[in-house]
């Protein structure tokens, strides 16, 4: 019995169908992988294989926090900020009042300078007017003057003084006929040294009580010992 051309022709035509739609399917599962990947970079130590690239996100950057301003205490040797040159000058002096059948006037004032807080020196002038009976006499001169303030007592100090005072001395004498007085000068230095009181009125201002000891022995010396003198030391500017 001869076989149907048109029914071989059929099942030729399937298996071909079924051929081709096998050979689709296997390279389906064998197809390489086309998509590109980022290739790891490795994290591990060298030589461990293992991938170093590890993903991070990006922080935005801040801007950098201002600095706290710092406060220096103030020091007080610093404080002081530089004093000017008449921040340490003073002046005063002492007054001397005495009347009678005897009378003396005595001034002294002075121009100071501290040096340092305790040591101060300076300058001063002297004016005595003395009237004795019928006669008065003027006595006159400068002098330097040199003051320690030692130790501190309570609101106050001790102080060591020392001064050269320089004067024209005025004096009464018997004239050359031993019949009258008659008046002559003398120029004395006279060195006084002693100790003394300081009593702190403010920060610079004062009030000294001084004893002095007058080591000019002259018979017309116009100091006898011990010499008292008080005074007042004022600022020129506070």
């Amino acid at each position: 019995m001869s076989a149907n051309p048109t029914s071989l022709f059929a099942k030729c035509l399937l298996a071909l169908c079924f051929f081709v739609l096998c050979s689709i399917s296997a390279n389906a599962q064998v197809e390489p992988d086309t998509v590109k990947r980022k290739p790891a970079l490795p994290t591990g130590p060298p030589g461990s294989g293992q991938p170093v690239y590890t993903p991070t996100r990006t922080q935005p950057q801040q801007p950098p926090k201002p600095k706290p301003e710092v406060v220096k205490p103030v020091v007080q040797e610093e404080e002081k900020e530089k004093e000017e040159f008449i921040d340490k000058l003073y002046f005063g002096g002492s007054l001397g009042l005495q009347f009678g059948t005897y009378t003396n006037i005595s001034l002294l004032p002075i121009l100071g300078y501290r040096i340092t807080d305790r040591l101060s020196a300076g300058v001063g002038a002297v004016y005595h007017y003395i009237k004795d009976g019928p006669y008065s006499m003027h006595n006159y001169g400068g002098r330097l003057f040199a003051q320690v303030e030692m130790f501190d007592i309570g609101d106050g100090a001790i102080l060591a003084h020392a001064e050269a005072e320089n004067i024209r001395r005025e004096y009464l004498r018997v004239n050359s006929t031993q019949t009258a007085l008659e008046k002559a000068n003398k120029n004395l230095l006279l060195p006084l040294v002693g100790l003394g009181y300081r009593q702190r009125i403010s920060e610079k201002a004062s009030f000294d009580i001084l004893v002095l000891y007058n080591s000019n022995n002259d018979p017309v010396n116009p100091y006898s010992n011990p010499v008292i003198r008080a005074g007042v030391n004022i600022p020129f500017r506070k």
